[in-house]
């Protein structure tokens, strides 16, 4: 009889993976070769983290591991993140190679240097163990509940109070790479030269995503024309034109320009960051983790990320000057004390920072108009089942068209309001910096 999926996992921890965290000194602070074999592995839970809390292209479960070392009865709670079991093809397309080495990179090279910068302060999960293959990897690290770290119930619309915790923490961490790479350039290099493109790299598009993309701009079109209708169709047009094609317009965005360009997350949206709270439900703190997408880019792909996928719009348009400002005093200060000057450079100006946001409004909009639904109304599926289906391409149009109702429609017709108004406030132009002779024409 075939083993269950916790059966495997439970031999795969017990007989392979542990003795190597134990080796490596990360299990046990005492650990000692002369007592390796006082190690013996007990009971093994394992609680798979399903999508009703979280969206991922991963398979990842909690485990709780009891064990005894030197005569010690001990148990640590860990995180397991694998690739699923899917075809080479689909491993490719999905760019789970870079993305899982972008992870290693980020937990075994580039926080150690991190912490020793910023004297061993910097909120982040306890690393245990990863290996990257050819065609699979995994990455565990600590579960941070532990240390009362959780995600929000929530899985979009923050509070105001959730908005603002989470960007003057990415403030700080911008203004603290800031810091790294205008005083130490050459250690900046270094921590960020091995940090490879997880999304923009493969010009092939695996045909359901891609129509997924294309319909998901349809239905955005639509939803602008009923809940929005006073916005100029050339405008439509326009913002529609530079992301219909994904990879052409994404590879452009995202690219390093200087003096903006910092090391960002890439993906800070409300998966990827924990809170702290005070004994109710009011944040009290915010970690970052999952740094698959991690990059040299603009600050400003993190900023506008976080407030189109992970708030609505009342709190988002009602609060965004007050939202703004947050993010950018703590930007000031992380700067300052790590720099000692108190000279901004202009090009981190608020004026300045505003209207590169506004330039990275389409790329948002383009992960709103596409992303959004599976938050509202999540696949009640695992990654493999996910991959592994079978839908038509009729299939997919309709549910891409339906999903998550009329939340997603008003959402991202807002948005697309909110990218003109701000387009017009700053005088800066959604298509400012893409070199459009470039895009393919539609």
């Amino acid at each position: 009889m075939a083993m269950s999926f916790i059966e495997e996992e439970n031999q795969w921890l017990r007989s392979t993976i542990l003795p190597k965290i134990l080796k490596s000194g990360r299990l046990v602070d005492n650990y000692s070769d002369a007592k390796a074999d006082t190690f013996q592995v007990g009971d093994i839970e394992i609680d798979v983290i399903g999508p009703a809390e979280a969206f991922m292209l991963t398979t990842c479960y909690r485990t709780t591991i009891n064990f005894e070392y030197d005569g010690e009865k001990l148990q640590r709670k860990m995180v397991v993140k694998k690739t699923p079991k899917v075809p080479p093809e689909v491993f490719d397309s999905i760019q789970f190679g870079p993305l899982f080495s972008n992870e290693i990179n980020f937990y075994t090279k580039i926080l150690p240097e991190i912490q020793k910068v910023a004297a061993g302060t910097f909120a982040a999960p306890k690393y245990y163990y990863s290996e990257l293959n050819k065609h699979s990897a995994v990455a565990i690290l600590e579960d941070f509940a532990e240390r009362d770290w959780r995600v929000t119930k929530d899985r979009v619309g923050l509070s105001l109070e959730h908005a603002m915790i989470a960007v003057e923490y990415l403030g700080k961490f911008h203004g603290f790479a800031y810091a790294i790479k205008h005083k130490n350039p050459d250690q900046f290099t270094q921590l960020t030269s091995e940090l490879k493109e997880s999304r923009y790299a493969n010009d092939e598009i695996h045909h359901d995503w891609n129509l997924t993309l294309k319909t998901s701009l349809k239905r955005a079109a639509k939803a602008v024309a009923t809940y929005q209708p006073k916005i100029e169709e050339e405008f439509v047009k326009k913002l529609f034109f530079l992301i219909s094609d994904y990879k052409s317009y994404g590879k452009q965005r995202v690219a390093p320009k200087e003096p903006l360009a910092t090391l960002c997350h890439g993906d800070y949206v409300r998966n990827n960051v924990a809170y702290k709270y005070n004994g109710g439900e009011e944040p009290q703190e915010i970690m970052m983790f999952d740094y698959q997408t991690l990059r040299v880019s603009s600050p400003m792909i993190d900023l506008a990320v976080f407030l189109a996928v992970s708030l609505y719009a009342d709190v988002r348009y009602k609060k965004f000057d007050a939202i703004f400002e947050r993010y950018c005093f703590a930007l000031y200060g992380s700067y300052t004390k790590h720099t000692k000057d108190t000279t901004i450079p202009d090009f981190m100006s608020h004026a300045e920072l505003l209207k590169e946001y506004v330039r990275f409004l389409p790329y948002s909009v383009s992960i709103t108009a596409s992303f959004l639904m599976s938050l509202v109304e999540p696949m009640d599926m695992s990654p493999e089942e996910m991959f592994s289906l079978q839908v038509t391409d009729e299939e997919i149009i309709e549910r891409v068209m339906t999903k998550g109702g009329e939340v997603v429609d008003r959402e991202v017709a807002h948005q697309i309001k909110e990218m003109l108004e701000l387009s017009q406030r700053c005088g800066v132009s959604i298509d400012d910096g893409i070199d459009v002779d470039k895009l393919p024409k539609v």
